[in-house]
C-alpha cells in the first residue's frame, strides 16, 4: 500500500497512517458480485417493494426525456412534470401514514397543522451515475475499508466506498462521499426568515474540486487526505459582498481537522478559522444551524457512538427539479415557519437509517442524538431529527433531491433546517432566481488557498 506525507500534518497524520494497519475489512468478491445482480450498481435493492408502490430500478434516468429540450441558460426541466398528486398528508390523515413519516416529519405537522402539508407523488427511482462510477463501484466494495477507527477510508476513490455496507460508519461515509462531480460551479441563495416571514436573500457563487472523483487519482492516498476544496464567494447582500471562505476538507478529521480561511474584504486580510468541525453555529443561519448540518451531515463524526438501524420506507423530497423553477421567487417559497409546501414533492423510498447518540463526556448544541435517513439509491441523505438533551426533537433537517439528468447524477438541491420550537428556519441550495449549476467547468486549484483569496481579493 502507498503511503503519503504532506508538509505540516504532523503526529496526527501519523496516527492516521497507522491506523491504516488495522483496517476494517470490505466484502468478498463473492458478495460483491450482486451489484448490478440483484442489486443496482451502487448497491440498492434492485427489486421493487412487496406493495407495488415502489417499482423496480430499471437503469434511472441517463439522458434528457423524450420531449424535454435542454437550455444550458436555464434549469433543468422536471421530468415528470405531468405527474399528479397520488394523496396528501396533514395534520388530519398523518396517522394512516405514520409508518412512513419520520419523526421531525411528524413533528412538523403538528405544529403547523392548518399549513404544513405533503403532496405525494409516483415513486420514479430516476437516480443514475456515470458508468465509469460504477466500474470504481465495483472496485470500492472489495478494496474499501475503514480506517483510524472508522474517521477515515482507505482502498476507494470516485463514489461511495462502501456500496453494500456492514455498519452505521460505512453508511455515513457513502454519504460524505457519494459521487458529486469532479468540478462544480453552482450560484447559491439561503435566508433565514424571522417569525413573522420577513428575510434577507444571500447570494454566493459556490466552487468544488472533488479531489476524491477526481479521474486522475487512482488510490486514496493519492489525495493526501484531502476529500474537496470549496470556495464561497459572497455576492449579496452588500455586507457579504467580496466575503470570502476556503475549505480544504480533510479526509479523515481526526487525524487533521478540515482547513478553513476566510477574507474579509474591509480587512483585507486572510484569517485561518479552527475547528470548524463539529457544533460550530453558522453566523448567517441566526443560531438556527451548526456547521456539521450541511448536507444533513458532514465533518467529523468521532464524538458519536453510530447505530446501523437498517432499511425503512419513508416520503422523502425526490425530484424537485419543480421546486427550484424559475417560475417561483423567493417569495413564493418562503413562507412563516416553513417553506411553501405547495409546490415540494415527495415520493416513497427505501431508505438506510442510522442513529449516533453523543458519548459520555462529549456534547452537542442541539443535537445529543440524531436519526439520519439515506436514500438507497444515492446515498444522498435526505432527512434527520435531532434531539436534545432532553431528548425532545430540538431540529428537523429535510434535503431535496435534484436529478442531474444530464450528468447523470443526483445530490442536494437545497436543504433546510427547521427550530420548530423558535417557529424558524435555515434554507441553503435555492436557485430559482440564481444561474443554473455547472460541471466540468474549469477551476484552478491553487485559487483554493490563502494564497488564492487572498489574490482574489486584491483584484
Amino acid at each position: 500500500m502507498r503511503m503519503f506525507w504532506a508538509t505540516g500534518m504532523g503526529a496526527a497524520v501519523l496516527g492516521f497512517l497507522l491506523g491504516i494497519h488495522t483496517a476494517i475489512a470490505a466484502v468478498s468478491p463473492e458478495e460483491a458480485s450482486r451489484l448490478g445482480g440483484d442489486l443496482t450498481p451502487i448497491g440498492a435493492e434492485k427489486a421493487g417493494n412487496a406493495a407495488g408502490t415502489i417499482p423496480a430500478w430499471d437503469g434511472g434516468l441517463t439522458a434528457p426525456p423524450p420531449g424535454i429540450t435542454l437550455d444550458p441558460s436555464k434549469h433543468l426541466p422536471d421530468p415528470f412534470a405531468a405527474d399528479q398528486p397520488l394523496y396528501t398528508v396533514s395534520a388530519a390523515n398523518m396517522a394512516q401514514y405514520d409508518a412512513q413519516l419520520t419523526e421531525g416529519q411528524k413533528g412538523l405537522v403538528s405544529a403547523y397543522p392548518d399549513s404544513y402539508l405533503m403532496k405525494v407523488y409516483p415513486t420514479h427511482r430516476s437516480c443514475a451515475l456515470p458508468a465509469h462510477v460504477y466500474e470504481a463501484l465495483k472496485r470500492n466494495a472489495v478494496t474499501g475499508q475503514l480506517v483510524n477507527n472508522g474517521n477515515g477510508v482507505t482502498g476507494a476513490t470516485m463514489g461511495p466506498p462502501f456500496p453494500i455496507p456492514q455498519s452505521a460508519r460505512e453508511v455515513l461515509w457513502n454519504n460524505e462521499l457519494n459521487y458529486r462531480g469532479f468540478k462544480v460551479w453552482r450560484h447559491n441563495a439561503s435566508a433565514a426568515p424571522t417569525q413573522n416571514g420577513d428575510f434577507t436573500i444571500d447570494v454566493a457563487v459556490d466552487q468544488y474540486i472533488y479531489s476524491w472523483s477526481d479521474p486522475s487519482m487512482t488510490a486514496t492516498e493519492d489525495m493526501k487526505n484531502i476529500s474537496y476544496y470549496f470556495l464561497k464567494q459572497g455576492l449579496s447582500p452588500p455586507s457579504n459582498s467580496g466575503a470570502m471562505t476556503v475549505f480544504n476538507n480533510t479526509l479523515d478529521q481526526v487525524a487533521e481537522e478540515r482547513r478553513v480561511w476566510n477574507y474579509r474584504p474591509g480587512e483585507r486580510k486572510v484569517k485561518r478559522t479552527m475547528g470548524i468541525g463539529y457544533d460550530n453555529l453558522v453566523p448567517s443561519s441566526e443560531g438556527i444551524r451548526a456547521s456539521d448540518t450541511f448536507q444533513i451531515f458532514n465533518g467529523a463524526a468521532d464524538r458519536y457512538d453510530w447505530k446501523l438501524i437498517g432499511k425503512q420506507e419513508k416520503l422523502i423530497a425526490y425530484n424537485t427539479n419543480g421546486f427550484a423553477s424559475s417560475e417561483y421567487q423567493y417569495k413564493d417559497i418562503l413562507n412563516k415557519h416553513h417553506l411553501n409546501q405547495d409546490p415540494m414533492r415527495y415520493e416513497l423510498h427505501r431508505v438506510w437509517v442510522i442513529e449516533g447518540k453523543v458519548k459520555p463526556g462529549m456534547s452537542h448544541v442541539f443535537a445529543s442524538r440524531r436519526r439520519i435517513y439515506l436514500d438507497e439509491d444515492s446515498w444522498v441523505a435526505v432527512a434527520a431529527d435531532l434531539y436534545g438533551q432532553t431528548d425532545s426533537l430540538s431540529r428537523v433537517q429535510e434535503a431535496h433531491i435534484f436529478n442531474y439528468y444530464n450528468e447523470p447524477l443526483c445530490a442536494i438541491g437545497s436543504e433546510i433546517i427547521y427550530d420548530i420550537n423558535g417557529g424558524r428556519y435555515h434554507v441553503v441550495g435555492l436557485r430559482n432566481q440564481q444561474r443554473p449549476v455547472k460541471f466540468d467547468v474549469s477551476l484552478n486549484q491553487r485559487k483554493f488557498s490563502p494564497y488564492g483569496i487572498r489574490t482574489l481579493g486584491a483584484r
